[in-house]
């Protein structure tokens, strides 16, 4: 029986006060956590933490006690030799980089804070969760088109080809644009999207494309798809057939599914997950909800049915500021990858009680342990869950 394991991570900042207004946003030590401990110690503790797969005898110690690694073409070829390996993913929600037609006439909208605090501080908050991972993985809601021509609906969301460095800066790797967003200006609109994001290096997946990101010999390929699903139900075999074929060890399904707002999963939801991880998808993410949802075990593996929002800015004031990251953790041999472990880091989707500055960042404390609860009082098959246990 392959082992599965899910735990709980509450990762604490030290931004405080007037010191987000100094902050430098460039990327932080990846190499740097917290992790929580027992009740009866007074005070979080400072983790080094070094990748697994590194060979103890090439980290050495600097004058001021931090670690670094051997580098250079060797130790590049005695990694790729390694077999297996650890390989890390974060898995994370909705992100709108942009606004509609009226709320870019407000002081508050997304286009002006970009203005002022710099493309580097969204993603701020959660510099350590993404910089730490091998890849990371969130449902690209919206457009980057100059196109001014826009299906008629409520909401239509586009930023600039420049906002890619939103995503790049805040070191994430991968989308998945399979969502109900993607043609909000039409074909023109969706392939400049594309163009634009692949051009800034991201791996790009969803409705029929196939992605394949790749580092250190692991091939993660990603397949997506968006409602509506025909008799509930929608078969990625092909998909994932094809990806294996490709040489990926590892395979996500990204769904854009379910109910606005619906704290329960539907039967759609379910019936479609499970399917795709009897297909042979390795992790199942949904989103669209804009909160979160349960998640469920099934077969040695999660389907998240709802990871909630993420960077959004298409909301100046949301009602729900809860939300999380997936941290799935792979033991990866040469062609295939072990059943994952995954933990849950809590989110909110901004430091603000009112309004929002667009920054989402880790939760703390009960907060923390109360968006756990809320996700786990939604789940199923969740038995071996561990509250509080690092993993």
């Amino acid at each position: 029986m392959k082992k599965r394991a899910l735990a709980f991570l509450l990762m604490m900042t030290m931004l405080t006060g007037t010191a987000l207004a100094d902050m430098n946003y460039d990327l932080s030590n990846p190499n740097l956590n917290y992790q929580k401990l027992d009740a009866d110690e007074a005070m979080p503790m400072l983790v080094d933490v070094l990748d697994e797969a590194t060979d103890p005898e090439a980290v050495q110690a600097g004058g001021d006690g931090a670690a670094w690694t051997q580098s250079g073409p060797q130790a590049a070829d005695a990694q790729n030799a390694a077999w297996p390996r650890t390989f890390t993913l974060t898995l994370a929600g909705d992100t709108t980089l942009g606004s509609t037609d009226d709320l870019r006439k407000r002081d508050d909208c997304f286009e002006r804070v970009a203005q002022e605090k710099g493309y580097g501080w969204f993603f701020s908050g959660l510099s350590d969760l993404f910089a730490a991972d091998d890849m990371t993985l969130v449902n690209f809601e919206g457009t980057l088109t100059e196109e001014t021509q826009k299906k008629e609906k409520k909401f239509n969301f586009k930023g600039p080809a420049e906002y890619t460095d939103i995503l790049t800066l805040g070191s994430v790797e991968a989308v998945t644009v399979a969502n109900n967003h993607t043609l909000d200006y039409g074909t023109k609109g969706r392939d400049d999207t594309i163009a634009n994001l692949e051009a800034a290096g991201l791996t790009v997946s969803g409705n029929g494309q196939l992605g394949v990101f790749e580092k250190d010999g692991v091939k993660v390929g990603m397949t997506g798809y968006c409602f509506p699903y025909k008799d509930g139900k929608k078969d990625i075999s092909k998909d994932v057939k094809a990806l294996r074929e490709m040489g990926c060890q590892i395979v996500i399904a990204s769904f854009h599914w379910g109910s606005e707002y619906r704290e329960d999963f539907t039967g759609e939801q379910r019936s479609i997950g499970r399917a795709a991880i009897r297909a042979g998808a390795d992790i199942v993410v949904g989103h669209h909800p804009h909160i979160v949802q349960g998640i469920e075990a099934y077969e040695d593996s999660y389907i998240l049915y709802s990871v909630g929002n993420l960077v959004f800015g298409g909301n100046v004031d949301p009602d729900d500021r809860d939300a999380y990251a997936a941290r799935v953790t792979f033991t990866v041999h040469e062609d295939y990858a072990e059943a994952p472990e995954v933990t849950i880091v809590p989110l909110r989707l901004t430091a603000l009680s009112d309004g929002t500055d667009y920054r989402p960042i880790l939760a703390e404390g009960d907060e923390a342990d109360r968006i756990v609860n809320r996700i786990l009082k939604r789940s199923s098959n969740m038995k071996e869950f561990v509250n509080g246990e690092w993993q």
